[in-house]
């Protein structure tokens, strides 16, 4: 089991804080993914404008099977941090703390899953903590007419990516307009969408056999690519 890390403080050791974190997660997208984001946080973690760092997504979900990615949650004061561009499996997502409360508010999908689902292991001054423990007992359900535009867009793209010819980006926009898809289905069921591996199975809890079957299906070929 992950544990979770709180209330680091100038005192305490970041780096060795944030290592042992690390080194807890046993499932990770690829070697380079692990390796770029076990040298990424700990010197993250020395910046002074940095007020959370939490990681979310299927990597640290324990009832997703694999993950494909990584997903990493930034806050910051003042001005955005710097740094390399990080590999394809990694994705990170940063906000201003200023912004925070309001993006929330609106019902906003990152920000809200985060709170829901993530684990922090850094955060100054208790930042996060007291986030979450205001938000999590009426956290705004994400938009369902917005999952429904991003599942139009994509079905839009992956109609005229796949008259190119180009199959893999092509099959990225069918996997990305199915996983809205599920996403305002499952919000329309008062369900928070969880972790893209886990979809399916939310699907076959509101009775959407079908499309929980197509996620499956192009999710498992989406992974024995990969492997």
């Amino acid at each position: 089991m992950i544990k979770m890390i709180r209330n680091l403080t100038s005192n305490r050791p970041k780096n060795i804080d944030s290592l042992h974190f690390l080194k807890t997660i046993d499932k990770w997208p690829s070697t380079h993914a692990k390796e770029w984001v076990e040298n990424f946080v700990p010197r993250l973690c020395e910046q002074p404008d940095i007020w959370a760092i939490v990681i979310f997504g299927s990597v640290i979900r324990p009832n997703a099977k694999y993950c494909l990615d990584v997903d990493l949650l930034i806050i910051y004061q003042n001005d955005r941090p710097n740094f390399a561009s990080p590999p394809l499996d990694v994705d990170i997502r940063s906000y201003r703390r200023e912004d925070v409360e309001s993006l929330i508010t609106e019902g906003h999908e990152v920000l809200g899953w985060t709170i829901r689902f993530g684990e922090v292991f850094y955060e100054k001054d208790k930042y996060w903590s007291n986030l979450c423990d205001k938000w999590k007992d009426h956290l705004p359900l994400p938009s369902a007419k917005v999952a429904d535009k991003r599942a139009e867009r994509a079905k839009r793209l992956f109609e005229d990516i796949k008259v190119i010819g180009d199959e893999d980006a092509a099959e990225e926009q069918f996997i990305a307009m199915l996983t809205q898809m599920a996403r305002a289905c499952l919000i329309r069921s008062g369900i928070y969408p969880a972790s893209r591996p886990e979809l399916p199975e939310q699907l076959k809890s509101v009775g959407k056999h079908d499309l929980a079957s197509q996620l499956e299906e192009v999710l498992q070929k989406r992974r024995e690519l990969k492997v």
